[in-house]
């Protein structure tokens, strides 16, 4: 084969990747060429750890990548880690259109995730373990008040997204459990 299947750990290294370096991990851990060059990653790493990342099939040159990394499942032991609690349907315009833009059909309004990666693509990659963090938002947005204003005002309220104490306690233990 390309690279020994997923089992025991077999570097010393764990990934973890938000958002589009969830899938960026995944390129580098295969061993098929990717843009001229093979990276075989998964000889280094022994998990990798996904936060929203758009697994799915989605629309547009930015899902190149995605369709790319999902023709294998992913070579390491692995955790998708997605949201639910943020509907596209009553968010506002930006989860609507993020939540379209990571989906075949286009239409954001009737998907649910974490305001930005919708939950059916956040837990997609094959040969992951799967969690879902209730509530969790994609990204710390008070920052970005002007910008998403609705999921700003979530995160003031006391929104938690992927990287805050309380969720990382959610996801990181998993990397401490060995088979």
């Amino acid at each position: 084969g390309r690279y020994p299947p997923a089992g025991p750990p077999r570097g010393t290294v764990a990934l973890v990747g938000h958002s589009a370096g969830g899938w960026i991990a995944r390129l580098f851990l295969s061993s098929r060429s990717y843009g001229g060059k093979s990276y075989c990653g998964a000889a280094l790493v022994h998990s990798l750890v996904t936060l929203g990342t758009p697994h799915g099939e989605g629309s547009g040159p930015a899902f190149r990548g995605v369709a790319w990394a999902r023709r294998e499942p992913v070579p390491v032991r692995a955790l998708a880690v997605g949201a639910d609690g943020t509907p596209g349907g009553s968010s506002g315009a930006f989860t609507k259109n993020a939540y379209a833009f990571c989906t075949q059909d286009g239409d954001g309004a009737k998907l649910d995730g974490d305001g930005v990666t919708p939950i059916s693509s956040a837990l997609d990659p094959d040969g992951a373990e799967r969690l879902i963090i209730p509530g969790a938002c994609h990204f710390d947005f008070a920052r970005l008040g002007l910008i998403v204003p609705e999921l700003a005002a979530a995160c003031r309220e006391g929104k938690q997204w992927y990287g805050s104490d309380s969720v990382v306690a959610d996801w990181a233990p998993w990397l401490h459990q060995v088979d």
